[in-house]
């Protein structure tokens, strides 16, 4: 298990790394089902999969990374919606993947922020930060025309929410 965490700089490049060794390219949005199935592809040998079960089974959380099954689960509504092209589902699929390739152990949820193991746990809160971060740099990257772009081009470009896209500007001058 992993007990130090990455620096910004270092999750942005490894988003950015697998970004594009999934075959994402730096101007095209990612698609929710095709980054699963890249995902299954790439990652066939250690058993990574994903699993949809019922609205309200995960208690206040949309999705969730188990280490041990090296599963992502996802609430029915989070898929629908992550595959209709839902900003903030797509985000919570990302921010699992984030949790899965940056080596995450332990069960974690993509719950509300304030949810109790966040606010008890310095570590859960150190992952939780990464797998934001991965989640933003994985699908705005990092690259000289994105940073010339507006807040709201790159939202609408790369199908992520306003209110990312202007924290990612923030970041990104």
């Amino acid at each position: 298990m992993r007990t130090s965490f990455l620096t910004n700089e270092a999750v942005e490049r490894r988003a950015l790394a697998h970004r594009r060794a999934l075959g994402f390219q730096d101007d095209q949005a990612v698609d929710m089902m095709t980054l699963i199935t890249k995902l299954k592809v790439k990652y066939k040998t250690s058993g990574f999969d994903y699993r949809r079960v019922p609205d309200g089974s995960l208690g206040e959380a949309e999705a969730q990374w188990n280490s041990e099954t090296k599963t992502i689960i996802l609430l029915e509504s989070v898929f629908m919606a992550a595959n209709s092209g839902g900003k903030r589902a797509l985000f919570s699929v990302v921010h699992e993947v984030g949790h899965a390739l940056l080596g995450h152990n332990g069960l974690l949820n993509r719950a509300p922020s304030g949810n109790n193991a966040v606010r008890l746990s310095a570590r859960i809160r150190a992952m939780e930060r990464e797998a934001r971060r991965y989640a933003a740099s994985f699908l705005i990257p990092d690259i000289s025309l994105v940073r010339k772009m507006t807040a709201h081009s790159i939202s609408l470009k790369y199908n992520v929410s306003l209110d990312t896209a202007i924290i990612w500007k923030k970041d990104h001058p």
